[in-house]
């Protein structure tokens, strides 16, 4: 899955990433794509249990999620870069109109919207699809990073692909 930034790779929600499929180990990530620029750990919780681990591949505009709850399998993926088509289309740069018009014509239309504007990010907006499990974050109005997860069975139990 190396690009030369000519290749486009596409979104597979519940699954994964074409060859990356969440559940994948690190190690398994590794082979596919080689050491990431950066890895970050970090704990969501004040005990600093329950760890997540974010490895950053920077020339891929990829960021891909392990959790310790999880053992350490692949748990999210974020991609900020047109190198990523979802359905028929790249969904990066695209206005908050135009994105609802493309998933509308593919039959998502069960997005929501949420205000995340802060000090730091004035214009941060998401809209998502809680039937499949993907987020796509907007700043100054354009997409700048989608972000999806495994399907669910409920609540608690991640359906992993298999």
């Amino acid at each position: 899955m190396k690009s030369d930034k000519s290749e486009i790779f596409q979104i597979e929600e519940g699954q994964g990433l074409e060859v990356l499929k969440f559940g994948f180990s690190r190690d398994e990530i590794e082979v596919i794509l080689g050491i990431p620029s950066e890895i970050k750990q970090y704990s969501y919780s004040d005990d600093k249990a329950n760890l997540t681990e974010t490895w950053y591949y920077n020339d891929l505009g990829l960021s891909l999620n392990f959790d310790e709850e999880d053992n350490w399998r692949l748990g999210t993926i974020a991609v900020e870069s047109k190198l990523y088509r979802f359905k028929d289309f790249i969904p990066i740069g695209l206005s908050k109109d135009e994105l609802r018009y493309k998933l509308g014509v593919v039959n998502i239309n069960d997005l929501q919207y949420e205000n995340w504007n802060s000090k730091e990010k004035p214009t941060h907006e998401l809209l998502f699809s809680g039937s499949l499990g993907i987020n796509f974050w907007f700043d100054e109005d354009c997409v700048s990073q989608i972000q999806w997860g495994p399907d669910f069975i409920d609540d608690n139990t991640i359906n992993w692909p298999s």
